[in-house]
């Protein structure tokens, strides 16, 4: 065996024995990382998801002294050793537990009972071996608090148990179930979650209370559909230009290149334009267009008082999967006029710039 406190056996290696930490230790490579930071070969406790709800505590159809907790697969992650490893665990099928029978309710106060699905093992000095899910009964209070559970578990839910009570109802009790995946999988945040503080570069989660899809970067998490949402432009390298002027032909000024994705993308595209014109009665066709001249979006602007006029031109356009577009931005005289210039301002991008969002479609 190699060193116990370093490196590990690996699981399963042909003429060896492999102890049952090493073999949980191989096993919790396939499951999701805890946000421990101080324990990086750690897995997830919690339910894997799956359809059926599993793990769910409910109250009989017929409120009774019983509930029942429905079949589950789970992960808990040994505590007792610093390479205690993951117990993969199962219950399955479902499971019925008196939650008053052994513990009564309180003539006048309230208390709270635990249901849990806790993992039992002799190497670490319990009686015996296996997962039990079973009530862990709290103390009766005024104000009673969860009751204390030793070890390695997940919980599963906390039930109130009002004063006087012969029976659990559904609003008795309350959901801990929490989830885990495999590695790299996509963690549901149950409602009663806070987000972990910490967690890897690249982990994906969906919270279940906010409907939000969010990706870890770095040291903060962020919506994933930043990743799915690109955004070009003020201009591709060398644009704008604004050594030239529009007079009796048009002047492209600016452009920016949306590269081809492998799926169709809706663009919304805007331009802008800060222009010099000659006089204050002249009108200017402001356009984006692609590369075979097609316009995607048109602004009229008139030079004004000052010879000075800001223009905004925005468009839509479905650019379908594969296909590269190259947009670019021209300005030219309007409505007959026959003279007249126009300069662009500057290359500065907020007065002159072409933007592209492009979001994917179905």
């Amino acid at each position: 065996m190699a060193d116990s406190e370093f490196e590990r056996d690996s699981g399963w290696l042909s003429g060896s024995v492999v102890g049952a930490e090493d073999a949980r230790l191989a096993t919790g490579v396939l499951a999701a990382a805890s946000a421990d930071p101080g324990n990086p070969i750690a897995a997830r406790t919690g339910i894997k998801p799956g359809p059926g709800n599993p793990g769910a505590v409910e109250a009989t159809a017929t409120p009774s002294r019983e509930v029942t907790v429905r079949p589950f697969q789970g992960v808990v992650q040994g505590t007792r050793s610093t390479a205690a490893g993951a117990y993969l665990i199962t219950l399955a099928q479902q499971k019925k537990l008196d939650v008053l029978t052994a513990a009564p309710a309180h003539s006048s106060n309230p208390r709270i009972a635990l249901v849990v699905a806790q993992q039992t093992d002799r190497q670490y000095g319990d009686a015996s071996d296996g997962m039990l899910v079973h009530v862990v009964a709290g103390a009766p209070a005024v104000t009673p608090v969860a009751p204390t559970v030793d070890d390695d578990y997940i919980p599963l839910a906390a039930i109130t148990v009002r004063a006087n009570a012969g029976s659990i109802a559904r609003g008795d009790i309350k959901d801990l179930r929490v989830s885990t995946v495999a590695a790299g999988g996509v963690l549901p945040l149950q409602t009663h979650e806070s987000l972990p503080a910490d967690g890897y570069s690249g982990q994906r989660l969906y919270d279940l209370e906010t409907r939000l899809d969010l990706v870890r970067t770095g040291t903060e998490w962020r919506p994933a559909v930043t990743g799915a949402v690109q955004f070009f432009g003020p201009a591709d390298n060398g644009w704008p230009l604004t050594s030239g002027s529009a007079g009796a032909t048009g002047y492209t000024f600016n452009q920016v290149t949306v590269p081809a994705a492998p799926y169709p993308r809706l663009l919304l595209i805007t331009g802008q334009l800060t222009a010099s014109t000659s006089g204050a009665n002249e009108r200017w066709d402001h356009v984006v267009r692609g590369q075979d001249g097609t316009p995607y979006s048109l602004a009229c602007f008139h030079g004004g008082a000052t010879g000075i006029t800001t223009s905004v031109a925005s468009g839509h356009r479905l650019l379908p999967a594969n296909t590269p577009l190259v947009l670019t931005q021209f300005v030219a005289r309007g409505g007959g006029m026959t003279t007249g210039t126009a300069s662009v301002f500057s290359p500065d991008a907020h007065y002159t710039g072409l933007r592209v969002m492009a979001f994917p479609v179905p």
